[in-house]
């Protein structure tokens, strides 16, 4: 790869991440104010936390279906118009005076979005090999995490002087550069960025289940850790209200100090790829999910320094999530370059469809403190390990 062909490839990866960032900031600044939407729109917490749960499904249903939509249209294209359609589908729930209507405009911005993801994590790896991709995955992963930090401050700050309506629609408008960003930084022209599937070509049934279980390990790994994850990050707002009695404000203050944990656990991940192997670092990452559960369990039984310990589990939690979470990725990507959306696709959709299923299981069990329903799905999950 000449020098020039390299610069190129950079800069539309960082395009591409910076696309990623502007998505994962729209649900950085959603989590802390669901207590005061729900409130808005009249709806109860327990049931505002099971619509959002079964809305991660519908877009794991979305991710599983998108590759077949993706090789059709092009994946740079699919990148680009859903980027479109998720900002305007956003300003949409933004204006929404009813439950409904706002239910059925974050339900739509979801799916449009799964479709955009699928693209974008295919031509992520198209730019990349294997070594390089899971490393800069890790550093991207940083760069989302770091933005992260100063989101949910802005979101708290912003919702609580102007509302949450006017936040949103703020953060939703960026998402419209990402079309001018790619029509002027468009994928090199080399056979690695092209999508090499013959068009109307599809995949046949024999090729998705050799696919699947090539990647079984890495899956069964992503889709655990993420159960516990997406729990935590759905429920975690609603415990901070009502069992420490925390204002949107601070509610956002700890969002952002979860989210510079995860900036030191992917620096910490990426760095160590070089020197230790994959099979550690997934180790390591699987012990420090159980140290979170064991957190969580002390927390059910004791009311002592009750705060320090639930941000001790979150610590623990996020840092194991940021070293399983790059090598499995990795692991997953690495097949042919007719075979990466659909890839993406199996990744995105079983990972959201557990999250999903996992935090709509703690909605229903939510008793004002979700801390039950926490631990009855982050056990079993963790036993799987």
């Amino acid at each position: 790869m000449t020098g020039r062909l390299k610069s190129e490839t950079a800069i539309v990866y960082v395009c591409l991440v910076f696309r990623t960032i502007l998505v994962a900031t729209l649900f950085d600044v959603l989590s802390p104010v669901l207590p005061m939407i729900g409130a808005d729109l009249g709806v109860s917490q327990a049931r505002f936390q099971a619509f959002f749960s079964a809305t991660l499904m519908v877009g794991a249903a979305v991710f599983l279906g998108a590759p077949w939509l993706v090789d059709h249209i092009g994946r740079l294209r699919t990148v680009t118009v859903s980027a479109v359609g998720a900002s305007v589908l956003g300003l949409l729930s933004a204006t929404a005076q009813s439950y409904l209507a706002y239910a059925v405009a974050l339900l739509a911005m979801f799916a449009v979005n799964a479709i955009g993801s699928v693209g974008n994590r295919a031509l992520m790896r198209d730019l990349l090999t294997h070594e390089r991709y899971k490393k800069l995955f890790a550093y991207g992963q940083a760069a989302l995490e770091a933005t992260s930090i100063v989101a949910p401050l802005a979101a708290g700050w912003i919702a609580a002087a102007w509302g949450w309506r006017a936040m949103f629609a703020a953060f939703c408008m960026p998402l419209l550069a990402v079309p001018l960003l790619f029509a002027i930084f468009s994928p090199p022209a080399s056979p690695v960025a092209r999508d090499t599937r013959p068009p109307g070509q599809v995949m046949s049934f024999g090729e998705l289940t050799g696919l699947c279980m090539m990647a079984r390990i890495p899956l069964i790994l992503l889709c655990a850790t993420q159960s516990g994850y997406t729990t935590l990050l759905v429920a975690k707002p609603f415990l901070l209200a009502s069992r420490f009695s925390m204002s949107v404000t601070a509610i956002g203050v700890v969002f952002a100090g979860f989210a510079g944990v995860g900036v030191i656990g992917y620096l910490c991940s990426g760095a160590l790829m070089a020197r230790v192997s994959e099979r550690s670092l997934v180790a390591v990452g699987i012990f420090c999910q159980c140290l979170s559960a064991l957190g969580l369990l002390l927390l059910s039984i004791t009311e002592v320094r009750a705060l320090q310990l639930f941000l001790g589990a979150l610590a623990a939690a996020q840092l194991g999530y940021c070293l399983i979470v790059p090598v499995a990725n990795a692991w997953i990507m690495n097949v042919a370059a007719e075979y990466r959306a659909f890839a993406a696709g199996m990744l995105g959709g079983l990972q959201t469809l557990t999250g999903g299923a996992v935090a709509f299981l703690a909605g229903i069990a939510y008793n004002d403190s979700a801390l039950q329903s926490q631990l009855s799905v982050r056990f079993p999950r963790l036993l799987l390990l």
